[in-house]
């Protein structure tokens, strides 16, 4: 996550709990920060939600951690087995 941080704001150096707009983020830079998170994570992260709330990568780290954690719910056994030998 904080290599995609620092692709998308263009810093080096980026702590888990720096944040996004006082590294320079915005909302045009958060769509495309949530665009490329969504590329290495199968899950939708709300736009709205990384704005207002998701403010660093630890914070993110946390939603995402809790979306998949939803949508291993949500499959059966032997899809999570699959995705596990994958």
């Amino acid at each position: 996550m904080a290599k995609v941080w620092q692709e998308v704001l263009g810093i080096q150096q980026i702590g888990i709990y720096d944040n996004f707009f006082e590294l320079g983020g915005d909302s045009l830079i958060a769509t495309q920060l949530a665009s490329r998170l969504q590329a290495n994570f199968p899950v939708e992260l709300p736009l709205r939600e990384l704005l207002l709330q998701a403010l660093t990568i630890a914070k993110q780290a946390e939603i995402i951690e809790e979306l998949l954690l939803e949508k291993l719910t949500e499959l059966s056994e032997e899809e999570v087995q699959t995705i596990l030998t994958t």
